[in-house]
């Protein structure tokens, strides 16, 4: 049963976090912290996506530590991965074509708009805000 509010998490807010890159890590757990008290049975969501951006800078660095940490971080049973479908790729076509988004973030847009849930988008990217029906919570 998909939570009727779920936190889509951002490539960007996944690096800060597992990362522990500051100021932002503490603004992101302050932020998940007023979003979960207000949504107590909120969910957590990831693209597939984000799981390529987030290691391609471990891997290439051979950073087996990083590697570790980002591969336990998307085993989590508390994350819910959104694959990239034929869905997916469509609902990103028209936000790239109709609000000028890279191709990456038309795929994380895409990939939080198909859930059925309330989505809050939380990103470090204020260019996520050119789409009209993302609620984006953004940390800055």
């Amino acid at each position: 049963m998909e939570p009727t509010v779920t936190i889509f998490l951002d490539a960007n807010i996944i690096i800060y976090q597992v990362e522990g890159v500051e100021p932002f890590q503490q603004q992101v757990r302050n932020t998940l912290s007023d979003i979960v008290r207000q949504h107590p049975d909120a969910g957590f969501a990831v693209s597939r996506l984000s799981l390529l951006e987030c290691l391609v800078k471990p891997v290439r660095e051979q950073n087996d530590g990083a590697i570790s940490r980002y591969r336990g971080f998307f085993a989590s049973s508390d994350i819910r991965i959104i694959e990239v479908t034929d869905q997916v790729i469509e609902t990103a076509l028209v936000l790239r074509a109709r609000h000028g988004l890279r191709t990456p973030d038309a795929i994380q847009a895409a990939s939080a708009l198909i859930l059925k849930s309330q989505i809050i988008f939380l990103t470090g990217d204020r260019n996520f805000q050119k789409v009209p029906t993302l609620q984006v919570q953004l940390i800055s």
